[in-house]
């Protein structure tokens, strides 16, 4: 296959997915590593993380670092093929970035996925039982665990309770979780944040919005 023909084949796998494909994709595809190999040298292509290349010209992909990942996890399979979740789900910090939500330190991407994959220095997969569909939504063309099961699972992992906070104030003021449903869910996280054993997860929600300086979104709550 030479340089056009292989062009026009990658072209049609990165334009579903953000400009991106993978080197065991192309070869799916017919376009041989010295031919991917080629279309590199010459500036065509651009490698972004380990067997993922991207479009030069393509515009310019939001939260690459999460795609690259995601896309390492299950390197032989299309994006809009793993929607469902089974190949790995965007999760925790990383979530928060896809949802728009907080303001929580940035550098390591987070996911849930299987063991398997490409996984490079700044990402971390969280293993545990599959996420039911109920725990997913799909944001840019990636399965990400839902805001209500993104808090959960910060709370989980003991985030500091202004971050955890933030998130919360920011999911409530764009109308994304029911905080009453919330409070439902995070309350078993009471005690490990201070709180009394009688605390309930209204409480919880009350002093995590009290340390992120969001006092005036608790009512809503009620």
């Amino acid at each position: 296959m030479d340089y056009v023909d292989a062009l026009v084949t990658l072209s049609r796998v990165t334009a579903e997915q953000w400009g991106l494909v993978t080197a065991e994709q192309a070869e799916q595809v017919g376009v041989d590593a010295a031919c991917l190999g080629g279309l590199v040298q010459s500036g065509v292509l651009v490698v972004v993380g380990a067997h993922v290349l991207q479009l030069a010209g393509a515009p310019l992909t939001p939260l690459l670092d999460i795609k690259v990942a995601w896309l390492q996890l299950e390197p032989g399979t299309p994006a809009w093929q793993r929607l469902t979740g089974n190949s790995g789900v965007v999760s925790h910090s990383s979530a928060c970035r896809l949802h728009g939500l907080g303001d929580l330190p940035v550098g390591t991407v987070e996911m849930f996925g299987a063991a398997g994959g490409t996984v490079e220095a700044g990402v971390r997969v969280h293993h545990g039982p599959r996420l039911g569909s109920a725990h997913i939504t799909v944001v840019d063309g990636l399965p990400v665990t839902t805001v209500e099961r993104t808090i959960t699972d910060l709370l989980h992992t003991g985030l500091d309770g202004g971050h955890v906070g933030g998130v919360v104030a920011d999911a409530a003021r764009l109308g994304l979780v029911d905080l009453r449903s919330l409070a439902q869910q995070v309350a078993v996280f009471a005690s490990a944040y201070g709180l009394p054993a009688s605390a309930s997860g209204h409480d919880l929600i009350s002093r995590l919005l009290a340390d992120a300086g969001e006092q005036t979104a608790a009512p809503t709550m009620r």
